[in-house]
């Protein structure tokens, strides 16, 4: 009998402790204030706001204020792209450089190669040339070069008739890295290189990339490229023209994602789609709330704020106005959208958590019998 008995006190402790298991943030009311009903020690770490018509319309008004003043720091930090292009030859370029009938400069032993025919570049930024010797060609144009050679041949020749011209461009490149379908080193040319070239030399983008999220990196300096806007809306001030060394990176899309947890009927995380992003829309692709399990006045968004504490946002489902809230508020990329369950839900899963410990102590208290 002592035996039942404590069983029994067993069990009422760990039903008076049920109401203390799994995620509660206990937000009482239909528009509690900021802080909601929360003790200190939650309120100390996060912040609480309930999602109302005028938190909404704010919300609003801060993301198209910090659209425009995006827009406007993009403008003012992406590199001017104006201004005439001129390839300037590099190590490891190879020349072709042709003096008119004299054939046995232009080829010399008889050799037919390109390449052996050709004057590459050497590392120090010159080449060898019969009768003029080293010239400098790293930094110049091809017609900087092509003057300083007829300039020395005329020593030896009557009005030299020279040309020079790049035959095979080595020596200066772009990099494509990230999402791309081949990502690699893309070469400079005479004929300037964009944003799209770079695009198209690499084979487009694979089905993992995210076009808003490109990223432009020269001499250490990171510039925000939106291919989006770039290819969907015709925004041509991103597509720049490249220069030596710079990186063109694009993100994977995974990164622009939000979590949809708890008492909905298909919980999963949802990338997000070009555009805006409701908690409407994020509650509907999760299949709407559990209709025997969810408590639709607990539905929160959980939000990272970088140096800052979270921010949590409180949505009463029940109220007459939820769904024209949910459609109104907007999630960002990272937003954890919670549901908590219902009283009597988290009642039940206590009970069948106890029920084999209760079997099991009444085993033992028909042993002891």
């Amino acid at each position: 009998m002592l035996r039942s008995m404590a069983a029994l006190a067993f069990v009422a402790l760990l039903l008076a402790l049920a109401g203390c298991t799994g995620m509660y943030l206990g937000v009482q009311g239909e528009r509690p204030t900021s802080s909601g009903s929360l003790g200190d020690d939650v309120t100390a770490r996060v912040d609480i706001h309930t999602i109302t018509p005028e938190t909404v319309y704010q919300q609003r008004q801060e993301l198209e204020a910090a659209a425009q003043l995006d827009q406007a720091r993009r403008n003012a930090a992406v590199p001017n792209s104006n201004g005439s292009y001129q390839y300037l030859v590099a190590p490891g370029d190879i020349l072709n450089v042709i003096v008119w009938n004299h054939p046995e400069l232009n080829n010399p032993a008889g050799q037919i190669t390109s390449e052996i025919a050709g004057r590459v570049v050497a590392d120090d930024g010159y080449f060898f040339y019969p009768y003029a010797g080293r010239v400098k060609a790293a930094g110049r144009r091809t017609t900087d070069i092509r003057n300083e050679l007829t300039q020395k041949l005329t020593q030896y020749l009557t009005e030299p008739q020279v040309d020079v011209s790049v035959v095979q461009y080595r020596g200066r490149k772009v990099f494509a890295v990230g999402q791309f379908n081949k990502p690699g080193p893309v070469a400079l040319t005479d004929v300037p290189l964009r944003v799209t070239d770079v695009v198209t030399r690499a084979e487009g983008l694979n089905e993992n990339a995210d076009e808003r999220e490109a990223v432009l990196t020269r001499n250490g300096v990171r510039y925000a490229i939106n291919l989006y806007a770039l290819y969907q809306k015709g925004d041509m001030s991103q597509n720049l023209v490249l220069q030596d060394g710079d990186i063109l990176n694009v993100a994977e899309k995974r990164y622009n994602k939000v979590f949809v947890l708890g008492e909905v009927v298909k919980p999963q995380s949802v990338l997000l789609p070009y555009g805006a992003y409701t908690l409407a829309e994020a509650l509907g692709d999760a299949g709407g709330l559990n209709p025997t399990t969810s408590n639709g006045s607990q539905v929160y968004v959980l939000r990272a704020v970088p140096g800052a504490k979270p921010q949590v946002w409180h949505l009463n489902a029940n109220s007459p106005d939820a769904l024209v809230l949910a459609d109104g508020f907007r999630l960002q990329a990272r937003d954890v959208v919670f549901v908590d369950a219902a009283a009597v839900t988290r009642w039940s899963r206590v009970i069948n958590q106890l029920l084999p410990s209760v079997g099991g102590l009444t085993n033992l208290d028909n042993l002891a019998r």
